[in-house]
């Protein structure tokens, strides 16, 4: 199993665990939606830790070495619209979802610790979105996630520069809410916080937070998609992707 899902009451745990660094395939993507499905029918939870059970990453986002899904007509579009419904499943879900970072989360790992509603850096991790050199834009609805959270300068700034995020820095500008050595225990610690609280109460606050928060992203998320697909059939990102596979820095051309 890819995902494992620890389904107890008060607190479940979902644990990611796909050799090597949690990268993401069409499996994943499904097995992670319907660990979330399954949590929603559990009485009594009150709080969901997800974490990873590896040591190198939490997740290092889409797995560049299985693309053969993505080959299809419409393969690149289903596969997106597919990884966006699973992180919309977390951010709308009916408890809050505490992600454990004691580990880097990068590109699709970070745009699914951005759709939790607690997050918890270990100090020796990072957060980064490294799209951009690999010549394409994140879209898992990065933007969309980052700009309520740090504005535009910095949104912009992370989906530039590809550049690591380090502990303290994403403490400061609000990308997480709470750093510690031991990640998964101060995660833990938060879980327990919650589920000592009110569940009507704290369903309440969810719900006032994802109104107050509501817009119509449909045409960002539609300029999003059409960007992937315009830029995936670059030579710069086949650069990229060859790059990154050996082990070289890219040399981009424009086209």
């Amino acid at each position: 199993m890819t995902v494992h899902v620890r389904a107890n009451s008060p607190i479940a745990e979902v644990v990611l665990d796909r050799p090597k660094v949690n990268a993401f395939d069409v499996d994943q993507v499904e097995r992670l939606s319907a660990g979330f499905e399954q949590l929603a029918a559990v009485d009594g939870l009150r709080a969901v830790l997800l974490c990873a059970a590896r040591d190198v990453a939490f997740s290092a986002g889409a797995d560049l070495g299985a693309t053969g899904p993505l080959a299809e007509p419409t393969g690149l579009e289903r596969w997106t619209n597919a990884a966006r419904a699973m992180l919309d499943r977390i951010a709308d879900f009916p408890v809050p979802v505490v992600a454990s970072l004691r580990k880097p989360a990068a590109g699709g790992g970070f745009e699914l610790a951005l759709a939790c509603h607690f997050r918890v850096l270990a100090t020796d991790a990072h957060l980064s979105l490294p799209e951009i050199d690999r010549g394409y834009l994140p879209s898992w609805s990065a933007a969309e996630r980052l700009l309520p959270l740090i504005g535009p300068a910095r949104t912009l700034d992370l989906l530039l520069s590809g550049r690591r995020v380090h502990a303290a820095e994403a403490l400061s500008v609000g990308l997480v809410h709470r750093v510690a050595d031991d990640a998964d225990a101060e995660a833990q610690q938060l879980c327990e916080h919650i589920a000592a609280k009110p569940p009507l109460a704290v369903a309440a606050a969810l719900e006032q937070v994802r109104l107050a928060a509501r817009q119509d992203h449909a045409t960002l998320r539609a300029r999003e998609l059409a960007d992937l697909e315009r830029l995936v059939r670059t030579e710069d990102t086949v650069e990229g992707v060859m790059s990154f596979f050996e082990k070289r820095a890219p040399a981009f051309k424009g086209r």
